[in-house]
């Protein structure tokens, strides 16, 4: 079964996108968490906007959100810069990565991508590279490994499907299957069979990953598991895509231990301009570049209020940061502040990105 079209699969896309836009025209009553997240973004977004464009943008001029692009448990930054005569460079949408060492945009490749209409932006149903793709108008555009480019433009290849689909079907079927169910399976299988395609999987690869659904089948070990484990995470992605798609499923993000105390809302904006010089900041392991700072400070100051750090407390470790008072200093004034921060700092190192 060869030259089977993937369009089926891009259409259905269209059909589970969740449009940031529109959840932001929805968020009309108070929703502290949620307005916490939104000023912690905010402020990162402007430090990063600024060094993108090589201006201050005004602050009614822009919005951002924090949206786990790669579902790893440590949110991307989504930006949107308005101006009536935008010229699709330093205003419109951005997309902030932290990757290695720095922050890095990366949407810019794909052309007239920032002057997508925001209305008309969302989440696609799969995953690439490890990362969800993002529709942007008629545009889908998929992770390469270290940037956004548009899906079109990626390789696809042309299966012989035939065993893999009776494979697939049997192992998804029941003993005495209940009405609808085997079009059903045939569907999801389907679905599966497209975005192989469509993600380029090789034929030797199809071929191995249908034994596998098949009896004594040999797994692959020694120098090959590295790659058959790769090709276990494509499937997976891929059932999971589908499953979003049919709606029997969606992609769950990475666990993060938040803390579980009412938030108060906060204002981050002193913290998060003393946070990434602290010195102990700097030099954790995990950070070493001004990037990494900034961003485990934007994780701790959105972790904070789950731990019930009030107004006060953010203050006080405010002063704690910029080493204007001591460790006893803030104890003597607030006994728990220093536990609250602590556990906070713990829950976002360990969801933070390697180098």
């Amino acid at each position: 079964m060869r030259g089977i079209s993937i369009r089926a699969v891009a259409l259905a896309l269209g059909i589970a996108l969740a449009s940031l836009a529109s959840a932001r025209a929805q968020q009309q009553q108070e929703n502290i968490p949620q307005e916490n997240s939104d000023a912690v973004a905010r402020k990162l977004a402007s430090i990063l906007i600024e060094r993108q464009t090589g201006a201050a943008v005004p602050a009614d001029r822009y919005w951002a959100y924090e949206a786990d692009f790669n579902l790893d448990g440590f949110s991307e930054l989504y930006v949107y810069v308005a101006d009536p005569a935008c010229d699709g460079v330093k205003c419109g949408l951005f997309v902030f990565v932290l990757e290695g060492d720095s922050y890095r945009e990366v949407l810019g490749d794909i052309p007239g991508a920032r002057l997508t209409d925001p209305a008309k932006v969302g989440f696609g149903a799969f995953k690439r590279n490890g990362f969800i793709d993002f529709q942007l108008d008629q545009v889908l555009a998929s992770w390469t490994g270290d940037h956004y480019a548009d899906s079109s433009t990626f390789p696809a290849t042309s299966l012989d499907g035939i065993a893999f689909l009776a494979a697939c079907q049997k192992s998804k079927s029941s003993e005495q299957p209940e009405e609808g169910e085997a079009e059903q399976v045939a569907g999801e299988c389907q679905c599966q069979f497209n975005r192989f395609q469509a993600i380029g999987l090789s034929q030797a690869s199809l071929d191995t990953y249908t034994a596998s659904m098949g009896e004594n089948f040999a797994y692959p070990s020694g120098e090959k598991e590295k790659a058959w484990l790769a090709l276990l995470k494509d499937a997976e992605d891929v059932g999971t895509g589908c499953g979003v798609i049919s709606g029997k499923s969606q992609w769950q993000p990475a666990y993060f231990k938040h803390g579980d105390q009412p938030q108060q809302k906060l204002d981050s904006e002193a913290f998060l301009d003393a946070c990434p010089a602290q010195d102990f900041i700097l030099t954790n392991r995990k950070t070493g570049s001004p990037d990494r700072a900034l961003g485990l400070c934007g994780c701790i100051a959105r972790e904070l209020p789950t731990q019930g750090v009030t107004q006060t407390g953010l203050d006080l470790l405010t002063q704690y940061y910029r080493n204007e008072i001591s460790d006893a200093d803030i104890e003597a004034q607030d006994a728990d502040i220093l536990t609250f921060h602590d556990q906070a700092s713990e829950a976002c190192l360990s969801q933070f990105p390697a180098k």
